[in-house]
């Protein structure tokens, strides 16, 4: 594969900071091809698909590469000008990482918490009996205060060592932990393992049609003294 094309000109850069101009152009990036074409494969507005494939040929993302003749007006082909292209962060217009990757944290973390939130609803309808879901205040047995959410009358234990909400396929946990760097590497290969494994597994669903998608959201990074203080406090540990 041949090196990524640096994008430095600001008109290019801004485009490219936008995530329906990159949806669009992926589908070049898969073959030449039409605006029709486009428009096919990414299931948006053929008006929509037109307006940025004009944006990205005048910012020389895209490049004319033939216009076939029919009766009426000639089909015109386009193809993106690289196999992939670079945006350095410093010619960026965007405060964080996540507004240069597009914003896909914020909006995976929008999805996940809406997902979550209904999924938990359908699960609690189903499994709850009668029961209250509600939050409690307890002193755990390990001699801490905290706090958490459960059924009415459920066993005063953290959900961490035994769970008694409704159960599905789901999981949605916010954990802090104090770990040696060893231990926080060790915790790191395991999930990288995890999702490379998760990977072609996906690819060959997709491919056959089969199966059906889940929000998986890992994370792991080192946060200050301070900052840990804080986490034990959401948590409701004392």
């Amino acid at each position: 594969m041949s090196s990524p094309l640096t994008v430095t000109d600001p008109a290019a850069v801004r485009l490219l900071m936008r995530g329906r101009t990159r949806q669009i152009l992926g589908a070049f990036l898969a073959g030449e091809g039409s605006v029709s074409a486009a428009a096919r494969r990414t299931g948006v507005d053929i008006r929509v698909v037109h307006r940025e494939v004009l944006a990205l040929f005048r910012a020389g993302i895209l490049q004319l590469v033939r216009e076939d003749k029919r009766s009426g007006r000639a089909i015109k082909i386009y193809a993106s000008a690289a196999s992939a292209f670079f945006v350095p962060f410093s010619t960026a217009d965007a405060a964080t990482l996540d507004e240069l990757s597009g914003g896909y944290a914020g909006h995976y973390a929008e999805l996940f918490r809406q997902a979550s939130a209904r999924e938990f609803d359908r699960l609690h309808r189903e499994q709850a009996a009668g029961r209250e879901w509600g939050v409690r205040l307890y002193l755990a047995p390990e001699g801490h205060w905290q706090t958490d959410s459960s059924y009415e009358g459920a066993e005063l234990i953290d959900a961490a060592v035994r769970y008694q909400g409704p159960v599905g396929l789901m999981l949605d946990a916010d954990a802090s932990f104090t770990l040696t760097e060893e231990e926080a590497r060790a915790v790191q290969r395991e999930l990288i393992l995890m999702l490379m494994r998760l990977r072609p597994l996906s690819l060959e669903h997709r491919q056959a049609g089969t199966g059906k998608p889940y929000l998986l959201r890992l994370g792991l990074v080192p946060v200050t003294v301070e900052e840990g203080k804080y986490l034990h406090e959401l948590a409701g540990q004392h």
